[in-house]
């Protein structure tokens, strides 16, 4: 899902800063990426969030409580799932945000080729067996088809 009006890229990093500046939510967090689009993406991200969640209520949510929901509907979910896989062994060198997104992606991707139902773990251990590296990505390959 995404809006008609993509997020330029020009200053996303600083538009993302400044909405995440004292979210308690963020506090803590080592979120980094390395391009101005990938913050865009994840801005795109956020008001999509905003906007399904706008679709089921009868009052418009304001961007703090969009970050909010985002935060705990989808980033902290699939950072966990990030975790369980141990993604930041299996991609040495990758930021969280970086792997927050990688697996977002992969997530979608996944639900799009035929399976809707695919759950954030199953698309953090499935990025990792794919595109991970050395011995985690065989751990993760054993994972997911235990699974």
């Amino acid at each position: 899902m995404s809006n008609a009006n993509p997020i330029p890229t020009t200053g996303a990093r600083e538009r993302f800063e400044q909405l995440i500046a004292g979210a308690g939510e963020f506090q803590g967090e080592d979120f980094q990426l390395t391009s101005a689009s990938e913050y865009a993406e994840v801005l795109q991200s956020i008001l999509d969030h905003k906007y399904l969640t706008n679709e089921k209520i009868p009052f418009e949510i304001r961007m703090d409580q969009a970050l909010f929901c985002w935060y705990e509907n989808l980033y902290r979910p699939i950072m966990l799932a990030v975790d369980e896989a141990a993604l930041e062994l299996a991609c040495p060198g990758a930021t969280r945000g970086q792997l927050f997104l990688w697996v977002s992606r992969h997530w979608h991707f996944l639900k799009e080729a035929g399976n809707p139902e695919v759950s954030f773990k199953e698309a953090a251990l499935s990025y990792g067996a794919s595109y991970g590296r050395g011995v985690m990505r065989l751990l993760n390959r054993a994972r997911l088809l235990a699974a």
